[in-house]
C-alpha cells in the first residue's frame, strides 16, 4: 500500500532535494521516501548521542560555563587578534 503525503518545503530545501535527486539519478519521491524510512524505522535509527555521551556533553558545557562565570575565558578581541596573527604568519610563508 502506498500513502501519498504533501509537505511544505522552503526553496533552499527543495533545491537541495533537486540536486540530490539529480546526483543519484532518482526521483525526488524516492529520495524523500528513503529519508523518511531511515528516520521512521526504530531498529535502524541511531540516536545522535547515547545517554552517556549526552551526559558527558552536558557536563562539559556546564564546566565551561562555570569557567566563564569565574572569569577564566579569553576575551573575543584577544582570540580574533591571535587568529589574525596566525593567518598573517601563514600568508607570509
Amino acid at each position: 500500500m502506498t500513502v501519498h503525503v504533501t509537505i511544505a518545503l522552503d526553496e533552499a530545501v527543495k533545491a537541495k532535494l533537486d540536486a540530490l535527486a539529480d546526483a543519484r539519478q532518482a526521483p525526488i519521491d524516492d529520495i524523500v521516501a528513503m529519508a523518511v524510512l531511515d528516520m521512521a524505522v526504530e531498529d535502524e535509527a541511531v540516536p545522535f548521542l547515547s545517554a552517556e555521551e549526552e551526559a558527558a556533553f552536558q557536563a562539559a558545557i556546564d564546566e565551561a560555563l562555570r569557567s566563564l562565570d569565574a572569569g577564566e575565558g579569553i576575551p573575543h578581541e584577544v582570540v580574533v587578534a591571535e587568529l589574525r596573527a596566525r593567518q598573517a604568519a601563514r600568508t607570509q610563508r
